[in-house]
Parts: C-alpha cells; sequence; structure tokens
C-alpha cells in the first residue's frame, strides 16, 4: 500500500524531461477493466494520458461515483521514450472501487489538466449484477471464474455491524461494533473505507492495537471473531438513521490444490500464497424518536442518560476584593461534552470571570460517562452576606421516559472589610483582573543586601565571563563547522537533520489549503509531508516505499507496531481522501492534521530512543 501511494504522489508531480515541441498532441481516454460487475466485487476506472506530457497541472477529478461504489485506492505506471529528440510519456493512474449498488450507472467525465490545458474523457457505461461475473480477461466464462480469492466464500469470511439497540431517543447513545468472523488464515487487513457518522456525534472506544479473538458458532459453523471497532453514536436528530458500513482489504493465505493426494499431503506451507479478499459490512438502520415537549424544563441541558451536580468553594469567610474560587462539577453518563456551562445568578456586588473547564471522558466497558468541572474566580466589592443560589440542571431519564432536574444547595460567603470601588478602564477585557491600591509601596522592614568592600578582581562574575566565552566560540565554530562537514558527506545524515523541518513547511503548506477548504490538494501535501519524513528519517526513496520493508526497518530502530500503525493509517487516509469525490469540512482537515502531527511525533521520538 505504501508502495502505491508513493508512486502515485510521484507520478502526479514529478517533473518529467520534455522536448522544445510541448505542442504535440495529447490524449487523454478513460476506460474500465470489465463489464458487468458483480454486487461487492472490484473494478478499476483507468485514466490514460499520452503524447509530450511535461507535467499534470491538478490532480485528475473524478466524477462523483458514491451511488454505486466505494474508492478502494489507486496506483500508477508511466513509460517514457525519446525519438528525435522528442519524448512522449504515457502515463495510466489507475482507481480501485468496489461495487456497492445494483442497477445500470454512468460513469461521469475525468477532468484531467496537463500543461495549463484541461482535457476530458467521454462518460462510461457501468452494468451492475446481483451475482458474480466473469473477471478481466476471462471471455464468456461466467461465473466459474479461476480467480484464487473466489475459493473463499462469503460464509469463510465476512464483517458483520452489531446495534445494541435499534430504538432510541434523540442524544441518546447508540453502541456500534463490527467484528470480523472468519474461517481462513487472515494475516493482515487494511480499513478501506471507514463509516461514515453523519447524523451522529460518535465517540470511540479505545480497542487494542491487536484485536483480542474469541471463537462464535454461528448457524453450526465455528468462527474466529475480532472485534475492529466499537464506537457510541449519538443522534443528533430525530427520524431514521443509517448506521453506515465498513470496508475491509484482507489478505488471506490459501493453499494450492491437486488431483494428486499425495501432492497435498507432501504440499510446503511455503507453497501457499495470499490474495486479497474486500469485505463489506452491511448498513444498518436505526429509529430516533424526538424527546417529549410535554414537560421538558426550559433549562433542559439536552443529556439524555443521568445526570449529578455538585458545587463546593474555597472558604466561607472573605475580606472584600478578596478571591474566592467556586467549583462546579458534573457527572454522569451519556453526551457529557455537549452539556453547557451553569448559568449562576451571582450577585451584582461580585465581578466574576470566565471559568477554567476541565474534562474528562471514560469509555470504557459499554457506556460513555464523564465528568467536567467549572471553577469560576469570584471577588466581592462590598461587605455583607453574599448567597450564590441553587445551580440546576435538567436531564432526560430513559429508564423512567422522563424528565429529571438535579440542583445544589445555596452558598453562603460572609465578606469583610470596606467597599471597594475598582477602576474602570475604557476598553477593558472581561477575563483580566485589575491591580487595586497601585499606589502603595510597602516599607522594607528587613536588611538590606550587603557585600564587603575591597573584593579583588577575580571574584567578580564578569572576569570569568570574559574569561570563558571566546573559548566557548571556539568550541562552537569547531562543532558547527564537523556539522556541516557531516551534512556534505554524509546523505542519511543529512536526511535526518532536516526531516522535521521539511515536514513543519509541508504541514504549514496542508493548513493554508485546509483553510481554503481544497481537500484533494490539502491531502496531497498531507501525504507528502508524510512520506518524506518517513523518507527522510529511514534515508529510503519515497518512491521505492515496501511496506513490509518499512515495517521491519522501523523495528529494527526500536519503533513499536502502535506507532507504525497510526502513522500507515494517516498515510494510508489521505490516498483515500485524496481521490475520493465527496467533500470533507475544513474542520475535519484540521483535525487531521492535528493527527498527522502527533504521528510524526510519535515517530520521532520513538527513532530517537
Amino acid at each position: 500500500m505504501i508502495r502505491r501511494v508513493a508512486g502515485a504522489i510521484v507520478m502526479l508531480l514529478a517533473i518529467i524531461p520534455g522536448s522544445p515541441a510541448v505542442a504535440q498532441t495529447v490524449s487523454v481516454r478513460a476506460f474500465i477493466d470489465r463489464s458487468p460487475v458483480g454486487l461487492n466485487e472490484q473494478f478499476n476506472l483507468s485514466v490514460e494520458i499520452t503524447g509530450a506530457v511535461s507535467r499534470l497541472s491538478s490532480n485528475p477529478e473524478l466524477p462523483d461515483m458514491n451511488a454505486f461504489s466505494a474508492y478502494l485506492g489507486s496506483s500508477s505506471s508511466q513509460q517514457v521514450q525519446t525519438v528525435n529528440g522528442r519524448t512522449s510519456v504515457s502515463m495510466t493512474l489507475q482507481y480501485r472501487f468496489q461495487a456497492t449498488a445494483v442497477g445500470s450507472f454512468r460513469i461521469g467525465r475525468v477532468s484531467v489538466g496537463v500543461a495549463g490545458r484541461t482535457y476530458r474523457t467521454e462518460p462510461i457505461d457501468l452494468e451492475i449484477s446481483r451475482t458474480a461475473t466473469a473477471g478481466p480477461g476471462r471471455g464468456n466464462r461466467g461465473v466459474a471464474r479461476n480467480d484464487a480469492a473466489d475459493v473463499i466464500s462469503a460464509d469463510d469470511l465476512f464483517l458483520k455491524t452489531t446495534i445494541d439497540k435499534q430504538k432510541v431517543y434523540q442524544n441518546e447513545p447508540v453502541v456500534v461494533e463490527y467484528k470480523i468472523y472468519t474461517t481462513v488464515p487472515v494475516t493482515s487487513y487494511i480499513l478501506s473505507r471507514p463509516p461514515a457518522t453523519t447524523g451522529f456525534w460518535a465517540e470511540d472506544f479505545p480497542l487494542a492495537s491487536s484485536p483480542e479473538t474469541h471463537t462464535e458458532v454461528l448457524n453450526g459453523k465455528r468462527y474466529t471473531v475480532a472485534t475492529l471497532k466499537k464506537t457510541a453514536l449519538f443522534p443528533t436528530g430525530a427520524g431514521k438513521r443509517t448506521v453506515s458500513a465498513m470496508t475491509l482489504s484482507t489478505e488471506v493465505r490459501v493453499g494450492r490444490t491437486s488431483r494428486d493426494p499425495f501432492d497435498n499431503f507432501f504440499r510446503s506451507p511455503l507453497l501457499d500464497r495470499t490474495v486479497t479478499k474486500l469485505i463489506t459490512s452491511k448498513p444498518l438502520t436505526v429509529t430516533v424518536e424526538p424527546l417529549p415537549a410535554e414537560g421538558k424544563p426550559v433549562d433542559f441541558s439536552g443529556l439524555v442518560g443521568s445526570l449529578a451536580v455538585a458545587a463546593s468553594i474555597d472558604k466561607r469567610k472573605a475580606e472584600t476584593n478578596e478571591a474566592i474560587t467556586l467549583r462546579v462539577e458534573l457527572s454522569g453518563s451519556g453526551n457529557m461534552r455537549m452539556v453547557p456551562e451553569p448559568k449562576i445568578g451571582f450577585p451584582p456586588d461580585v465581578e466574576t470571570y470566565p471559568p477554567r473547564i476541565d474534562e474528562k471522558i471514560d469509555r470504557e466497558g459499554s457506556r460513555i460517562t464523564g465528568t467536567k468541572s467549572y471553577e469560576f474566580v469570584m471577588i466581592p466589592r462590598a461587605p455583607g452576606s453574599i448567597t450564590i443560589p441553587p445551580i440546576t440542571y435538567a436531564y432526560f431519564d430513559r429508564s423512567s421516559r422522563s424528565y429529571k432536574s438535579v440542583a445544589t444547595r445555596p452558598i453562603v460567603v460572609d465578606v469583610t472589610g470596606d467597599a471597594v470601588t475598582a477602576p474602570r478602564v475604557a476598553g477593558r477585557v472581561r477575563g483580566e483582573i485589575l491591580p487595586l491600591r497601585e499606589d502603595i509601596r510597602f516599607i522594607q522592614t528587613g536588611p538590606p543586601a550587603l557585600r564587603p568592600a575591597g573584593r579583588s578582581l577575580f571574584d567578580g562574575a564578569l572576569f570569568w565571563i570574559v574569561l570563558t566565552v571566546p573559548l566557548m566560540f571556539v568550541g562552537g565554530a569547531m562543532a558547527g563547522r564537523r556539522h556541516l562537514d557531516r551534512l556534505q558527506g554524509d546523505v542519511a545524515y543529512a536526511r535526518h537533520r532536516r526531516a522535521s523541518r521539511v515536514a513543519r513547511k509541508r504541514m504549514a503548506a496542508a493548513r493554508a489549503l485546509a483553510d481554503h477548504g481544497t481537500q484533494k490538494e490539502f491531502y496531497a501535501e498531507a501525504g507528502r509531508a508524510l512520506l518524506g519524513f518517513l523518507g527522510d528519517k529511514l534515508n529510503i526513496a519515497e518512491a521505492g516505499f515496501l511496506k513490509d520493508e518499512v515495517r521491519n526497518r522501523l523495528q529494527r530502530n526500536g519503533v513499536s507496531d502502535q506507532v507504525a500503525d497510526a502513522y500507515f493509517e494517516c498515510i494510508e487516509l489521505c490516498d483515500l481522501k485524496r481521490f475520493s469525490p465527496s467533500a470533507a469540512a475544513p474542520a475535519e482537515m484540521l483535525e487531521f492534521l492535528g493527527r498527522a502531527e502527533n504521528a510524526m511525533s510519535d515517530l520521532d521520538r520513538a527513532i530517537a530512543k
């Protein structure tokens, strides 16, 4: 996968030496490897560019194919010929899809920018049937395909989606699990199409990097089962909501069979081969009921689950103009992230500032629980007894199907001292505590710092500074010269040293693209940053990445599988999103950028150990 991603990036962005006659004819065409295609089968859309291609002005723009297919990945190849001083290039970009709907469909035009000019291909008709079809190059052999993946039936390997309930209230969590069932040896898997969470607020449960397996009997057949993803989905609106499917690309080891029983008996496991099998779970439907309008409190927090509230104060007696800290803590189950800030009716003689908020979400087991705390700083400006009224919250209790309220007790603080009038400054920003009584300067009551007279020149720090600074400069110059000599003579050292700096520049460029909502350019730049950083750290060419070799190099450098898997997932997501027809929001791109930067930091720390 890494090699294919790197090849696509290098192909799309490389500058190929061209001839002076750039005006030679350039032709662009698109074609698919076969039609019809069986449901859930894979097909390839190829874009071929031939002629005097100096460079691609932009990434190819694919039509929207989400209605009948799922994007899986891409690869590329090229041929360069030079005849009589003229360079001719044949460039093929191949995109893999999985058929997800039955019917007759039309693949729209593909737009390709070459040397500042835009070329568009002709539309392509595609037929998707319910049954398996003949593969490419197999003529009319019907369903009897000689494909190694076909020996693995749908009963041998499949992906299953389960939910804990099919009917919920709005903002009530639905726990979704994606499990793989297999009777064949699965050597590895890659998340080709993650499940969408449109219409839900999602909270993922933490799972081990290597899924735990157990056996389960289903329809009289024993399976090895592993949970690959577990998520709590909070529906944001009423009506029918779809828990979307997930697609995996699995690598399965299969053996060669023979009619001669002695061949099978003495067959070596080394003769086994690995085939790719795509599996997709079925989407499920959840019915979301609106929360009842009858009896709905005015201060309803929106939480469906359980809630408790507590309030405490650090002092019951204080002076005027003395800071007092009020702490409000919320705890419960459900979507605690959406619980709003408490509304407190502070007395008019008390100045308050925005609270400090701490949040902790617990995703252990099958429930989402958590706590949120708010710390308010209060400054009383007048003496007397001040009362903080009860803090109330309302929530919807699922078990009793009714609204309930929780509240704190009133808090009384005795304030003594003289009334203080805080100075008012024009343009003052709320949250800035103003210093009062600045004109008071306290009298120093302790003895001053004394030193004996007649000290020697050698006792002063200035003498030693003047003495050692030249030596430090000489040592620094020698170290700098040695560093520059090594940069020029040691390529691996030079790439390792510049890796972080180059990656930061590319990530900054990607962040600028995210702000403008340019998805394809953003993920292309982020992918270049990830691949370039890994290549510089390990001193390998980006175009020669092989996932197994890179993983072995990382293991030899002391990088754990968890850190490596997180890094590879970011690279694969760049490839997926870069050519996906669907659009990503700027917030989603910025969230991915933070995830990619964390993966880089973890990898850098692991290699540096």
